[in-house]
């Protein structure tokens, strides 16, 4: 539970642009008091919780007011005044980060990147390596790059995304929410029964469903966001993997060499030095 803005003690602004500012809201109050107006475009994906969304009258521009709701995905553009949080300090969860450059201009210019108002979207691009990617801590001008690449990646999947449907009514909905906070969830600290309570089915029939629609059970779709979490961890920085095991909630970096090897079908240090 709190408000976690991540580590980034140096920004390199190249010439494909850079991270200004990245965080994660836990089971808490997001911090926007009032409007604002930046620069830089804003990503935010709200992964528990419901609040709003406004934009003021400018102009010929009529003012907006839109809810947020779990899951719901926001690409606010520079130069545009919004507020977006919850109503009488409610909590919630979210990921945000703000970012610019001329790599997300020329995305923006090809109609990959676009403003988006606050709706959910199923399925969403891996929160586990978002989180991966805005989290890295970049040794070098070089790891720099190559998170905003993957950044633009993680971008570029959205907007492919919306193109291919809207999220799923009904009683899939709560798989869809199960599986955004699975995804989410890479430390593994979410119980598994809790969250089949919450979609309102018993545990043996959530895990059921949940691999008839996901294409595997709750834990192992977990265990595959964790994963792919690390593997972005060691392409991108310089992150020890007793640091990478501890980040992603793994008991000791030798348990995350099992898994990853079993999965990846090299331990990590090898998968390092061939990316």
């Amino acid at each position: 539970m709190g408000w976690t803005r991540f580590r980034l003690p140096t920004v390199f602004d190249s010439g494909l642009g850079a991270v200004r500012l990245a965080g994660e809201v836990s089971d808490d109050v997001p911090h926007v008091p009032v409007a604002r107006r930046m620069d830089s475009w804003i990503l935010s994906v709200v992964t528990a919780g419901r609040g709003l969304y406004r934009e003021p009258p400018t102009g010929d521009r009529r003012g907006v007011e839109e809810t947020i709701t779990s899951g719901s995905v926001l690409l606010v553009p520079p130069g545009r005044t919004h507020w977006y949080g919850t109503r009488g300090n409610a909590v919630w969860s979210e990921l945000f980060v703000v970012f610019d450059g001329a790599l997300f201009d020329t995305l923006a210019a090809a109609g990959t990147l676009r403003a988006r108002r606050p709706a959910p979207l199923d399925p969403v691009p891996s929160m586990a390596g978002l989180r991966a990617v805005v989290s890295a801590e970049p040794v070098d001008a070089a790891a720099a790059d190559l998170r905003l690449l993957a950044l633009a990646g993680w971008l570029a999947e959205l907007r492919a995304a919306e193109r291919d449907g809207a999220a799923p009514e009904g009683r899939d909905a709560g798989l869809a929410r199960a599986a955004r906070r699975l995804a989410a969830d890479t430390r593994a600290e979410l119980d598994l029964h809790d969250l089949a309570t919450e979609t309102g089915m018993s545990y043996d029939r959530f895990r059921r469903r949940f691999a008839a629609v996901h294409g595997r059970a709750p834990a192992a779709y977990r265990n595959e966001a964790r994963l792919a979490a690390a593997a972005q961890l060691l392409r991108l920085t310089g992150l020890g993997q007793r640091e990478i095991a501890r980040r992603l909630g793994y008991s000791d970096e030798f348990h995350l060499s099992r898994r990853f090897r079993a999965r990846y079908g090299v331990p990590p240090g090898r998968y390092r030095r061939g990316a």
